[in-house]
Protein backbone atom coordinates (compact mmCIF):
# COMPACT_ATOMS: atom_id res chain seq x y z
CA UNK A 1 0.00 0.00 0.00
CA UNK A 2 1.52 3.46 -0.79
CA UNK A 3 0.63 7.20 -0.30
CA UNK A 4 -1.47 7.40 -3.34
CA UNK A 5 -3.65 4.79 -2.18
CA UNK A 6 -3.58 6.44 1.29
CA UNK A 7 -5.14 9.91 -0.63
CA UNK A 8 -7.59 7.68 -2.65
CA UNK A 9 -8.98 6.01 0.30
CA UNK A 10 -9.65 9.49 2.33
CA UNK A 11 -11.05 10.85 -0.49
CA UNK A 12 -13.40 7.84 -0.49
CA UNK A 13 -14.23 8.25 2.92
CA UNK A 14 -14.39 11.96 2.95
CA UNK A 15 -17.28 11.38 0.39
CA UNK A 16 -19.12 8.37 2.44
CA UNK A 17 -19.23 11.42 5.00
CA UNK A 18 -20.56 14.06 2.82
CA UNK A 19 -23.62 11.50 1.68
CA UNK A 20 -24.28 9.97 4.92
CA UNK A 21 -24.41 12.89 6.73
CA UNK A 22 -27.97 13.40 4.56
CA UNK A 23 -29.36 10.51 6.36
CA UNK A 24 -31.40 12.66 9.34
CA UNK A 25 -33.08 15.31 6.82
CA UNK A 26 -34.01 12.26 3.89
CA UNK A 27 -35.35 10.03 6.97
CA UNK A 28 -37.77 12.67 8.33
CA UNK A 29 -39.11 13.82 4.98
CA UNK A 30 -39.14 10.16 3.34
CA UNK A 31 -40.96 8.82 6.62
CA UNK A 32 -43.76 11.34 6.12
CA UNK A 33 -46.24 9.35 4.58
CA UNK A 34 -44.78 5.55 3.96
CA UNK A 35 -43.03 3.74 7.15
CA UNK A 36 -39.23 3.37 7.87
CA UNK A 37 -39.06 0.12 6.82
CA UNK A 38 -40.78 0.97 3.64
CA UNK A 39 -38.05 3.56 2.57
CA UNK A 40 -35.61 0.76 3.16
CA UNK A 41 -37.06 -1.90 0.69
CA UNK A 42 -37.40 1.26 -2.15
CA UNK A 43 -34.12 2.44 -1.14
CA UNK A 44 -32.33 -0.78 -1.54
CA UNK A 45 -34.36 -1.81 -4.62
CA UNK A 46 -33.10 1.35 -5.98
CA UNK A 47 -29.29 1.63 -4.73
CA UNK A 48 -29.83 -1.98 -6.89
CA UNK A 49 -30.74 -1.14 -9.69
CA UNK A 50 -28.47 1.90 -9.84
CA UNK A 51 -25.43 0.09 -8.90
CA UNK A 52 -26.60 -2.84 -11.23
CA UNK A 53 -26.54 -0.66 -14.33
CA UNK A 54 -23.31 1.00 -13.25
CA UNK A 55 -22.06 -2.58 -13.12
CA UNK A 56 -23.26 -3.56 -16.54
CA UNK A 57 -21.93 -0.16 -18.27
CA UNK A 58 -18.82 0.38 -16.28
CA UNK A 59 -16.86 -2.71 -16.55
CA UNK A 60 -15.40 -3.80 -19.38
CA UNK A 61 -16.14 -7.94 -19.68
CA UNK A 62 -20.06 -8.98 -18.57
CA UNK A 63 -18.34 -12.40 -18.59
CA UNK A 64 -15.55 -11.37 -15.46
CA UNK A 65 -19.03 -9.76 -13.73
CA UNK A 66 -21.03 -12.35 -13.82
CA UNK A 67 -17.68 -14.96 -12.79
CA UNK A 68 -17.68 -12.63 -10.05
CA UNK A 69 -21.36 -12.32 -8.70
CA UNK A 70 -21.25 -16.23 -9.25
CA UNK A 71 -18.60 -16.66 -6.79
CA UNK A 72 -19.27 -13.85 -4.45
CA UNK A 73 -22.80 -14.13 -3.98
CA UNK A 74 -23.12 -16.39 -0.64
CA UNK A 75 -20.57 -14.20 1.25
CA UNK A 76 -21.85 -10.84 0.23
CA UNK A 77 -25.50 -12.46 1.23
CA UNK A 78 -24.49 -12.05 4.86
CA UNK A 79 -22.73 -8.95 4.35
CA UNK A 80 -25.44 -7.13 2.68
CA UNK A 81 -27.58 -8.68 5.91
CA UNK A 82 -25.06 -6.78 8.04
CA UNK A 83 -24.67 -3.50 6.61
CA UNK A 84 -27.26 -2.59 4.12
CA UNK A 85 -30.46 -4.09 6.36
CA UNK A 86 -29.64 -5.27 9.78
CA UNK A 87 -27.94 -2.07 10.78
CA UNK A 88 -30.56 0.00 9.13
CA UNK A 89 -33.44 -1.66 10.85
CA UNK A 90 -31.91 -1.24 13.97
CA UNK A 91 -31.44 2.03 13.75
CA UNK A 92 -34.47 3.12 12.45
CA UNK A 93 -36.45 0.80 14.99
CA UNK A 94 -34.05 2.70 17.62
CA UNK A 95 -35.30 6.14 15.90
CA UNK A 96 -38.54 5.25 16.22
CA UNK A 97 -39.04 4.05 19.55
CA UNK A 98 -36.40 6.48 21.42
CA UNK A 99 -35.02 9.14 22.43
CA UNK A 100 -33.07 10.49 18.78
CA UNK A 101 -30.16 11.32 21.00
CA UNK A 102 -29.12 8.83 22.79
CA UNK A 103 -29.88 6.31 18.98
CA UNK A 104 -27.51 9.16 17.45
CA UNK A 105 -24.51 8.44 20.27
CA UNK A 106 -25.12 4.44 20.11
CA UNK A 107 -24.89 4.61 16.48
CA UNK A 108 -21.72 6.06 16.04
CA UNK A 109 -20.20 3.19 18.68
CA UNK A 110 -19.80 1.11 15.07
CA UNK A 111 -15.92 3.23 13.59
CA UNK A 112 -14.80 2.58 17.32
CA UNK A 113 -16.11 -1.36 17.84
CA UNK A 114 -14.41 -1.01 13.72
CA UNK A 115 -11.16 0.08 14.94
CA UNK A 116 -10.88 -2.18 17.74
CA UNK A 117 -12.26 -5.56 15.82
CA UNK A 118 -10.23 -5.00 12.92
CA UNK A 119 -6.55 -6.36 15.09
CA UNK A 120 -8.08 -9.42 16.10
CA UNK A 121 -9.66 -10.05 12.66
CA UNK A 122 -7.63 -8.28 9.87
CA UNK A 123 -4.73 -8.68 12.01
CA UNK A 124 -4.04 -4.78 11.47
CA UNK A 125 -1.90 -3.00 14.44
CA UNK A 126 -3.62 -1.22 16.81
CA UNK A 127 -2.08 1.37 18.56
CA UNK A 128 -2.74 3.44 21.61
CA UNK A 129 -2.89 6.94 19.01
CA UNK A 130 -5.64 5.02 17.23
CA UNK A 131 -7.54 3.93 20.31
CA UNK A 132 -6.64 7.49 21.32
CA UNK A 133 -8.48 9.15 17.75
CA UNK A 134 -11.62 6.85 18.02
CA UNK A 135 -12.39 8.02 21.74
CA UNK A 136 -11.76 11.63 20.41
CA UNK A 137 -14.22 11.76 17.90
CA UNK A 138 -16.77 9.42 19.88
CA UNK A 139 -16.85 12.45 22.38
CA UNK A 140 -17.04 14.72 19.88
CA UNK A 141 -20.13 13.22 18.68
CA UNK A 142 -21.75 12.79 22.68
CA UNK A 143 -20.81 16.71 22.74
CA UNK A 144 -23.10 17.32 19.81
CA UNK A 145 -25.49 14.41 20.62
CA UNK A 146 -26.29 16.20 24.16
CA UNK A 147 -25.67 19.58 23.57
CA UNK A 148 -23.13 19.34 25.95
CA UNK A 149 -25.57 17.84 28.79
CA UNK A 150 -25.80 14.53 29.14
CA UNK A 151 -29.13 13.38 30.72
CA UNK A 152 -28.97 10.08 32.42
CA UNK A 153 -33.26 9.75 31.79
CA UNK A 154 -32.32 9.24 28.05
CA UNK A 155 -30.24 5.82 28.54
CA UNK A 156 -33.83 4.40 30.31
CA UNK A 157 -34.78 2.56 27.68
CA UNK A 158 -32.36 -0.07 27.63
CA UNK A 159 -33.63 -3.14 25.18
CA UNK A 160 -34.57 -0.72 22.32
CA UNK A 161 -30.76 0.62 22.77
CA UNK A 162 -29.35 -2.91 23.03
CA UNK A 163 -30.97 -3.29 19.61
CA UNK A 164 -29.43 0.14 18.48
CA UNK A 165 -26.03 -1.31 19.68
CA UNK A 166 -27.11 -4.62 17.69
CA UNK A 167 -27.02 -2.30 14.25
CA UNK A 168 -23.80 -0.71 15.09
CA UNK A 169 -22.20 -3.72 15.92
CA UNK A 170 -23.29 -5.47 12.70
CA UNK A 171 -21.64 -2.20 10.29
CA UNK A 172 -18.95 -2.67 11.96
CA UNK A 173 -18.70 -6.14 11.29
CA UNK A 174 -20.04 -5.50 7.91
CA UNK A 175 -17.21 -2.77 7.50
CA UNK A 176 -14.22 -4.89 8.80
CA UNK A 177 -15.17 -8.35 7.07
CA UNK A 178 -15.81 -6.49 3.82
CA UNK A 179 -12.13 -5.71 3.34
CA UNK A 180 -11.30 -9.63 3.47
CA UNK A 181 -14.26 -9.60 0.33
CA UNK A 182 -11.67 -10.27 -2.87
CA UNK A 183 -14.65 -8.63 -5.37
CA UNK A 184 -14.62 -5.53 -7.93
CA UNK A 185 -16.04 -2.75 -5.59
CA UNK A 186 -18.63 -2.01 -7.77
CA UNK A 187 -19.75 -5.32 -8.39
CA UNK A 188 -19.64 -6.31 -4.43
CA UNK A 189 -22.05 -3.03 -3.68
CA UNK A 190 -24.18 -4.24 -6.40
CA UNK A 191 -24.61 -7.60 -4.47
CA UNK A 192 -24.71 -6.47 -1.38
CA UNK A 193 -28.18 -4.50 -2.15
CA UNK A 194 -29.64 -6.93 -4.11
CA UNK A 195 -29.45 -8.97 -0.97
CA UNK A 196 -30.54 -6.55 1.13
CA UNK A 197 -33.75 -5.52 -1.10
CA UNK A 198 -34.63 -9.45 -1.26
CA UNK A 199 -34.30 -9.49 2.88
CA UNK A 200 -36.52 -5.55 2.91
CA UNK A 201 -39.04 -7.45 0.43
CA UNK A 202 -39.46 -10.57 3.01
CA UNK A 203 -39.64 -8.09 5.85
CA UNK A 204 -42.49 -5.25 4.39
CA UNK A 205 -44.35 -8.10 3.48
CA UNK A 206 -44.80 -9.46 6.90
CA UNK A 207 -45.38 -5.60 7.54
CA UNK A 208 -48.33 -5.05 5.43
CA UNK A 209 -47.11 -4.67 2.23
CA UNK A 210 -45.66 -2.08 0.07
CA UNK A 211 -46.30 1.22 -0.16
CA UNK A 212 -45.08 4.42 -2.19
CA UNK A 213 -44.85 7.78 -1.54
CA UNK A 214 -47.51 10.47 -2.37
CA UNK A 215 -45.18 13.37 -2.58
CA UNK A 216 -43.11 15.13 -4.48
CA UNK A 217 -40.73 15.88 -2.01
CA UNK A 218 -41.00 12.38 -0.63
CA UNK A 219 -39.62 10.83 -3.79
CA UNK A 220 -37.10 13.03 -4.17
CA UNK A 221 -35.70 12.41 -0.69
CA UNK A 222 -35.86 8.57 -1.86
CA UNK A 223 -34.26 8.94 -4.88
CA UNK A 224 -31.10 10.84 -3.41
CA UNK A 225 -30.99 8.38 -0.65
CA UNK A 226 -31.35 5.17 -3.17
CA UNK A 227 -28.89 6.39 -5.39
CA UNK A 228 -26.24 8.16 -3.67
CA UNK A 229 -26.76 7.88 0.27
CA UNK A 230 -27.18 4.42 0.22
CA UNK A 231 -25.93 3.45 -3.16
CA UNK A 232 -22.67 4.89 -4.21
CA UNK A 233 -21.69 5.56 -1.14
CA UNK A 234 -21.15 1.85 -0.29
CA UNK A 235 -18.98 1.74 -3.52
CA UNK A 236 -17.13 4.66 -2.05
CA UNK A 237 -16.54 2.95 1.71
CA UNK A 238 -15.32 -0.33 0.15
CA UNK A 239 -12.62 1.79 -2.06
CA UNK A 240 -11.61 3.56 0.86
CA UNK A 241 -11.44 0.13 2.88
CA UNK A 242 -9.75 -1.82 0.19
CA UNK A 243 -7.46 1.01 -0.40
CA UNK A 244 -6.72 2.46 3.70
CA UNK A 245 -6.85 0.64 6.72
CA UNK A 246 -9.65 -0.17 8.71
CA UNK A 247 -8.21 1.58 11.49
CA UNK A 248 -7.31 4.97 10.09
CA UNK A 249 -10.65 5.24 7.63
CA UNK A 250 -13.05 4.67 10.30
CA UNK A 251 -12.37 7.88 12.30
CA UNK A 252 -13.03 10.08 9.95
CA UNK A 253 -16.54 8.98 10.15
CA UNK A 254 -17.07 11.06 12.97
CA UNK A 255 -17.28 14.01 10.53
CA UNK A 256 -20.62 12.72 9.66
CA UNK A 257 -23.05 13.79 12.41
CA UNK A 258 -21.39 17.60 12.58
CA UNK A 259 -22.59 17.97 8.78
CA UNK A 260 -25.96 16.54 9.72
CA UNK A 261 -26.00 18.79 12.09
CA UNK A 262 -25.30 21.51 9.58
CA UNK A 263 -27.65 20.18 7.19
CA UNK A 264 -30.34 20.23 9.80
CA UNK A 265 -29.91 23.87 10.77
CA UNK A 266 -29.96 24.87 7.17
CA UNK A 267 -32.69 22.87 5.42
CA UNK A 268 -35.14 22.07 8.68
CA UNK A 269 -34.31 25.20 10.53
CA UNK A 270 -32.96 23.44 13.68
CA UNK A 271 -31.36 25.37 16.42
CA UNK A 272 -27.43 25.89 16.28
CA UNK A 273 -25.72 25.06 19.56
CA UNK A 274 -22.27 26.20 20.92
CA UNK A 275 -21.94 22.35 21.68
CA UNK A 276 -21.99 21.41 18.12
CA UNK A 277 -18.84 23.87 17.76
CA UNK A 278 -17.49 22.10 20.24
CA UNK A 279 -17.86 18.60 18.53
CA UNK A 280 -16.92 20.11 15.13
CA UNK A 281 -13.80 20.91 16.55
CA UNK A 282 -12.94 17.77 18.18
CA UNK A 283 -14.01 15.66 15.67
CA UNK A 284 -12.40 17.72 12.75
CA UNK A 285 -9.08 17.51 15.00
CA UNK A 286 -10.07 13.27 15.52
CA UNK A 287 -10.30 13.00 11.09
CA UNK A 288 -7.53 15.26 10.96
CA UNK A 289 -5.54 13.06 13.27
CA UNK A 290 -6.75 9.96 11.93
CA UNK A 291 -5.59 11.20 8.16
CA UNK A 292 -2.23 12.30 8.57
CA UNK A 293 -1.79 9.03 11.39
CA UNK A 294 -2.06 6.80 7.80
CA UNK A 295 0.51 8.71 6.06
CA UNK A 296 2.86 8.65 8.59
CA UNK A 297 2.31 5.00 8.72
CA UNK A 298 2.18 4.32 5.05
CA UNK A 299 5.85 6.22 4.93
CA UNK A 300 7.17 4.33 7.69
CA UNK A 301 5.62 0.93 5.55
CA UNK A 302 7.14 2.02 2.07
CA UNK A 303 10.55 2.71 3.59
CA UNK A 304 10.77 -0.70 4.97
CA UNK A 305 9.15 -2.79 2.48
CA UNK A 306 11.18 -0.59 -0.68
CA UNK A 307 12.83 -3.82 -1.20
CA UNK A 308 10.23 -6.96 -1.28
CA UNK A 309 7.50 -7.21 -3.68
CA UNK A 310 4.28 -5.95 -3.18
CA UNK A 311 1.39 -8.46 -3.03
CA UNK A 312 -1.53 -8.54 -5.59
CA UNK A 313 -5.02 -5.39 -4.77
CA UNK A 314 -8.16 -7.58 -3.64
CA UNK A 315 -10.28 -5.58 -6.90
CA UNK A 316 -9.02 -3.67 -9.84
Amino acid sequence: MNLHNSSKAIIFAMLCVISWSLIAVISKVGTADISALQLLFLSNVLSALVLGLLVFFLRRSIQDCAKQIKSNAIQTAYLGFLGCFLYYLCLYYGYSKSNAVTVLVVQYLWPILAVLLSPFILREKRSRKTVLIAMLGFIGVVVVATKGEVDPANFENLPVLAAVFIGSLSFALFSVLSKKLICHALVAAFLFFAWAALFSLIAVLFDGGIRFPSSTQAWLSLFVNGVVVNGLSYFWWLRALQLGQVSRIAPLVFLTPILACIWLVLLLDEPFFISYGIGLILCVTAGFMAATNSEKNQESSAAMTSTKPSAPEASA
